[in-house]
């Protein structure tokens, strides 16, 4: 059930993404590549920016109550979490990228895709969890 529901998510994710920066229909093959990688570039950004912010939404609350109740280690779990999925997410989209080669490309477009993806989808549960 947790499988079927994580796959629905990297579907509507891969939707979403394949919308915001869709193939363009004129210029060489070259110039399609780079403005589809320009678009990725510059929702990277976005995304990078406001996974920032949810995070330190987080560390702040988690400081607090760590403060309030000397207790930090909800504050060190959430340090560490950061740590392995900024590795989990290099890893995971390294082996997609490599996959494609030798099309440079093409494995650009799917690294920052699947960056963009992770990104979302992490920024999303630290969302949802600031509003419990």
């Amino acid at each position: 059930m947790i499988f079927s529901l994580t796959l629905l998510a990297v579907s509507l994710h891969t939707a979403a993404i394949e919308e915001l920066c869709p193939w363009p229909e004129s210029g060489s093959q070259q110039q399609r590549y780079h403005q589809q990688l320009s678009c990725y570039d510059r929702e990277l950004v976005k995304a990078r920016r406001s996974l920032a912010q949810w995070e330190q939404h987080h560390t702040f609350v988690l400081q607090q109550h760590s403060q309030r109740t000397g207790r930090p280690a909800a504050f060190n779990s959430f340090k560490s979490a950061q740590e392995t999925f900024a590795q989990l997410k290099e890893q995971h989209c390294r082996w997609q990228y490599q996959l494609q080669l030798p099309d440079v490309q093409q494995g650009a477009a799917y690294y920052k895709r699947c960056q963009l993806q992770l990104i979302k989808q992490r920024t999303e549960q630290l969302e949802s969890l600031a509003a419990r």
